[in-house]
């Protein structure tokens, strides 16, 4: 869809690679990783831009709890971290919001102006 609305092939792949994380982060967090569950993924193009919404019945989790990770010294391995970047790509690709309700999750990620 992405490259249907012509967006540059850049922008695309981070938005994909961005989606993957969500998607990894449902299934891995908010299913703990057992069977699974539904998952279901709306992309809307208007005036505004565009939003990516990520909807499952997984465990609550909200993005806006999670501080941003320190920024690693270059020249210190220590202060590399070995995981927990999954929000930062999101968050690097647009404006997140969350909302829960009755037991249903919605990631959504807004990009104002997805053909810069």
């Amino acid at each position: 869809m992405l490259r249907f609305w012509k967006l540059p092939e850049a922008r695309v792949q981070v938005l994909e690679l961005a989606v993957a994380e969500m998607a990894t982060n449902v299934c891995r967090h908010g299913y703990g990783g057992r069977e699974g569950g539904p998952m279901i993924l709306q992309l809307d193009l208007d005036a505004a831009g565009l939003r990516l919404a990520l909807r499952d019945e997984g465990r609550s989790f909200d993005p806006a709890r999670v501080p941003a990770p320190r920024t690693p010294d270059p020249a210190d391995p220590d202060t590399w971290p070995e995981g927990g970047l999954g929000l930062a790509l999101i968050r690097s690709a647009g404006r997140l919001e969350y909302a829960s309700d009755g037991g249903a999750n919605c990631l959504s990620l807004r990009v104002a102006e997805p053909f810069a």
